[in-house]
């Protein structure tokens, strides 16, 4: 066993000393660490330092400050390899820009000495209303700063921003004519995209109020709808369907209340009332189990306005 750990510490402390050296020029320190690793390892250098101080570190203490120098290792190796990328981008941009510059100084100086003929290209495409041609003349020679070339070129630039706009107004409205007046939402974005385009067309102003109004009543009428159901809703048990108030008021009217067993409830709305039924058992004057029903006008918030029918 001994002779095992000793193959081994030479085999990781050579290795760990070429890796020092080979490290030395990317990480100083981090190569550093690699053979001071190295040389905890090294028999050699264990002798030595016994040698010279007649102290030995244990297995256990050697183990952790072999682990330690490695994780700091990491590190610097980790922030010296950060520097290096970051020395290699900046030279990137650096390059990079000289590039453009020289691009940019290149394009003003064939401008410079071909002014009149970019120009006279430049004219006659605009005047034919070959405004990409224009474009695509006139656009890396705007770094020049001549007026005259900027001039043309943001013509041709309106130009095309103007028949875009024409061309996406027909297409909106075209869309508009398959939509119908029923879909408030649909209808109201698309004029808000028409009114962008056309902030002062009174027509697009109109029909966008138009549609932002009945999108806001179709709201309401949805939260009142809701309301109204909720409202009509709390009149009956969750349990049964039975209606709270008229049964209440069958069981004060039955010879045995404690005999009521609710058998079916419907109702119809009538708009500012309803009318209920309720179908229902319970036992007689002679103790017998009959089937009878009741029918009732009752407000929206339950209340018993008449009784129409009964059993």
């Amino acid at each position: 066993m001994k002779y095992v750990y000793l193959i081994l510490n030479w085999a990781f402390g050579v290795l760990f000393l070429l890796a020092g050296l080979t490290s030395l020029f990317e990480s100083p320190v981090g190569a550093l660490c690699l053979i001071a690793i190295a040389l905890l390892l090294l028999p050699p250098s264990r002798s030595f330092a016994y040698s010279k101080t007649n102290k030995e570190l244990s297995v256990k203490a050697r183990s952790v400050t072999v682990f330690a120098l490695f994780m700091a290792f990491g590190l610097f190796v980790g922030q010296a390899q950060s520097r290096k990328e970051q020395e290699l981008a900046a030279q990137q941009a650096r390059e990079q820009a000289e590039r453009a510059a020289q691009v940019r100084q290149e394009n003003i100086d064939y401008f410079n000495n071909n002014k009149e003929e970019i120009l006279a290209q430049a004219n006659t495409a605009l005047s034919q209303k070959n405004y990409q041609a224009v474009v695509s003349q006139t656009s890396k020679f705007l770094v020049s700063g001549d007026e005259q070339l900027i001039k043309i070129s943001n013509s041709a630039k309106a130009a095309i921003a103007e028949k875009e706009k024409v061309q996406k107004t027909e297409s909106l409205l075209a869309k508009l004519k398959t939509i119908p007046a029923s879909k408030f939402e649909q209808n109201r974005d698309l004029y808000q995209q028409l009114l962008i385009m056309h902030p002062s067309n009174e027509k697009y102003k109109e029909k966008l109020t138009h549609y932002t109004v009945k999108i806001e009543e179709e709201k309401q009428a949805k939260i009142a709808v809701e309301a109204r159901k909720k409202r009509i809703d709390r009149q009956f048990s969750a349990w049964d369907g039975s209606h709270n108030n008229l049964e209440r008021l069958i069981k004060r009217s039955m010879n045995d209340p404690d005999s009521y067993e609710h058998d079916e409830t419907v109702y119809w709305d009538r708009g500012d009332h309803l009318v209920i039924r309720t179908t229902y058992r319970g036992k007689n004057a002679f103790g017998g189990v009959v089937r009878n029903f009741v029918k009732a006008k009752v407000s929206l918030d339950g209340d018993i306005l008449q009784i129409l029918d009964q059993t």
